[in-house]
């Protein structure tokens, strides 16, 4: 009887393990899926999952490649609800762990960042590609080290496919991410965002 309830206790166990290792190994090969996308990091309103899947497919359809968005709410003051205060926890953990390709995100918070250094220079992309329409003087940033501005920004303001899917693009500015390991294929991306009608 003593040995039966020990095979039942040892049996328990290699189930509970097997169960744990195969719940470990989804959401690692899910976190895995989602790293080998192109991330679109929306800091701002909510635009709901089925607006971002929406965008999702049309991004891809026009850039050929995959993508994947993540929503940040961020209002643009000091956080006040504790909702708000891990949202931009979250952003920062993001940017601590390189995690993110692409970031759309408020003129503050852009300088902010593009002072400290974390997004690439898109003075040659933007030449190249003739996008001067969406290039201001605020696009321009000087890096703490350096001594001149660069351009590390484009604005979001006459983008139509974030409008179109409801997120607000006013004061908004887009970059891509220094620590992105993606860059060729998050500027295909964002030329496709761009140039989308």
């Amino acid at each position: 009887m003593e040995f039966a309830l020990k095979i039942k206790k040892v049996l328990l166990i290699l189930t509970l393990a097997s169960f744990l290792m195969l719940i470990v190994t989804g959401c690692s090969s899910s976190q895995d899926d989602i790293n080998k996308k192109v991330r679109i990091v929306l800091v701002g309103n909510f635009i709901g999952d089925e607006n971002a899947q929406k965008l999702i497919s049309e991004l891809e359809k026009k850039s050929g490649d995959q993508v994947y968005i993540d929503q940040i709410l961020y209002t643009g003051d000091t956080p006040k609800s504790e909702q708000e205060f891990a949202f931009m926890q979250k952003l920062m953990v993001m940017l601590a762990a390189g995690e993110g390709d692409i970031y759309i995100l408020d003129k503050k918070l852009f300088t902010n960042y593009a002072q400290n250094g974390a997004f690439y220079s898109l003075k040659s992309f933007v030449s190249k590609n003739k996008l001067d329409k969406f290039v201001d003087d605020t696009c321009y940033v000087k890096e703490k080290d350096k001594s001149t501005k660069d351009l590390y920004g484009i604005k979001a303001d006459q983008v139509f496919l974030l409008k179109k899917y409801g997120f607000e693009t006013k004061n908004k500015y887009i970059a891509i991410y220094v620590r992105s390991n993606k860059f060729s294929r998050a500027q295909k991306v964002l030329l496709a965002l761009l140039n989308s009608k």
